[in-house]
């Protein structure tokens, strides 16, 4: 074993021959293999496999008190799910619930990456499945090669790992996904295991003061193999399609729900239920902008987090996006001043 390695970015590893990029993946393998874990929680690939059908009823249990109390759970594409070997699962991100809801409706233990700086309430609660923890601040490049480091070894040793490409929770009305980090198809490369797609879906009461969440459904894709050689830009654009189908089709299944029907009421209890779920996730509002990939504009960050202002009454007011798309369409005539 080599007492240290050097770690390429991708950017410079996708500057060797294909040769050159067969003797380092197999270099890394082999230190990886014998690499301590570092950012993991203890007993998370010994202990906690062992305690996969108690954690089960725990999980299930937490999951339907968060979600409101009856809830109707959903699981289907579990032939999917390859029996032995590593795989990683890349969900999409919708919530706090995504972090725990998955674990009964799954015949596989899994180690989930998560952010160090998450609530620890909901860390208690996944503990007993074990933890990759990842420190998001940008410059903290050790911290997050080493969780990469601890993924692939997790892998490599025949365990499930459960990422959330997206990296922050998708509250938007019209997006089928954010944009995704690269990072979990470079871990897979590195394993040599396939990835599977998981799209979680809620069906929401908003109707009450504070909503519940009255229909979960859980959906496993076909698994994507990801090769040494694969350029992983094409690949992540596959996934991107497969995710966003599954989760197309969810919502096609749940039924249309005419937009004449929801009230102002009813979104400003269903935000009011997105700003209590981020403050009980540890959340914050201001650093979860910052994190979304590719935002850098106004529109992006609207949507996405949906922080459209209220009064005291639950009356909708103007965004200053709004405004200022208004203010564009006024400046070009598009309607009448």
């Amino acid at each position: 074993m080599e007492p240290t390695f050097n770690y390429l970015r991708l950017h410079e590893e996708n500057a060797l021959s294909p040769q050159e990029k067969i003797d380092y993946v197999n270099r890394l393998r082999q230190y990886v293999r014998h690499r301590p874990l570092t950012n993991t929680t203890a007993g998370a690939i010994t202990v906690a496999p062992k305690l996969k059908k108690l954690v089960n009823r725990l999980d299930a249990f937490v999951t339907r008190l968060l979600a409101g109390g009856k809830l109707e759970y959903v699981v289907d594409g579990i032939e999917h799910i390859p029996q032995a070997g590593g795989v990683l699962f890349a969900s999409t991100h919708q919530g706090m619930l995504d972090s725990l809801c998955w674990i009964p409706g799954n015949p596989r233990h899994c180690v989930i990456l998560q952010a160090s700086d998450v609530s620890k309430l909901l860390t208690v609660a996944q503990l007993c499945t074990g933890l990759v923890l990842v420190n998001k601040d940008s410059s903290d490049r050790e911290n997050r090669r080493n969780a990469k480091l601890d993924m692939i070894h997790i892998l490599m040793n025949g365990h499930g790992v459960w990422y959330f490409p997206e990296g922050t929770w998708n509250l938007s009305p019209n997006k089928l996904h954010l944009p995704m980090s690269i990072g979990f198809l470079e871990v897979a490369q590195k394993a040599g295991v396939p990835v599977i797609p998981v799209a979680v879906e809620f069906t929401y009461d908003t109707t009450r003061e504070k909503e519940t969440i009255t229909r979960l459904h859980i959906r496993y894709g076909a698994p994507i193999p990801v090769d040494i050689h694969d350029d992983l830009p094409q690949k992540l654009s596959e996934y991107e399609e497969a995710i966003s189908t599954m989760r197309w089709e969810l919502m096609a299944e749940k039924g249309e729900f005419p937009r004449r029907e929801v009230t102002e009421q009813d979104y400003v209890n269903y935000l009011k239920g997105n700003y209590r779920n981020l403050v009980f996730g540890g959340k914050n509002l201001q650093l979860e902008r910052s994190r979304i990939r590719g935002a850098d504009g106004d529109f992006y960050r609207f949507y996405h987090i949906n922080d459209v202002p209220f009064d005291e009454n639950g009356a909708l007011l103007e965004t200053e996006e709004v405004l200022r798309l208004t203010d564009i369409l006024r400046k070009n005539r598009i309607f009448p001043r």
